[in-house]
């Protein structure tokens, strides 16, 4: 039983424990975010903010980490997370399943999403800049100060 005392990890296994619960959470509220959007019809860009912190407060409790590498961590499933909403909501949870086992329609997927991400509105400037608070706020609370 020692094995799930977290308390008696190494710093190496708390990282790679990080990561595994980073992705689990970053597939769990990106596809919350996107059932959200498809049945609400309502764009709500703070939920990107609110995605960021969850992520980085899983991170944080599950890791422990004071290093950099954890806030990357952090970062990294947060804009995974934001990718698997902003696709499932698109898409439909189906749809982003059926990205994740064909490449090509995946890498079309992500063109796309690249596409919409950085065109030249207001809305989606706006968009953008949620987004990148969401990525900040996941970096931020994944590391203990």
């Amino acid at each position: 039983m020692e094995i799930w005392n977290s308390r008696s990890l190494d710093n190496n296994q708390r990282f790679a424990a990080a990561i595994i619960a980073g992705l689990l959470a970053a597939l769990v509220f990106g596809l919350a975010y996107g059932v959200v959007y498809r049945y609400l019809r309502v764009v709500m860009s703070v939920l990107y903010i609110l995605i960021g912190y969850g992520i980085g407060t899983v991170i944080r409790k599950v890791g422990r980490g004071v290093h950099t590498r954890f806030a990357v961590v952090g970062a990294v499933m947060t804009l995974l997370a934001i990718f698997i909403g902003d696709v499932s909501a698109g898409t439909g949870i189906g749809g982003f399943f059926t990205c994740l086992t064909h490449p090509a329609l995946l890498a079309s997927v992500f063109r796309s999403w690249l596409a919409g991400l950085l065109s030249t509105n207001i809305n989606s400037l706006l968009g953008l800049l949620m987004r990148a608070a969401g990525i900040y706020f996941g970096w931020q609370q994944s590391v203990i100060f």
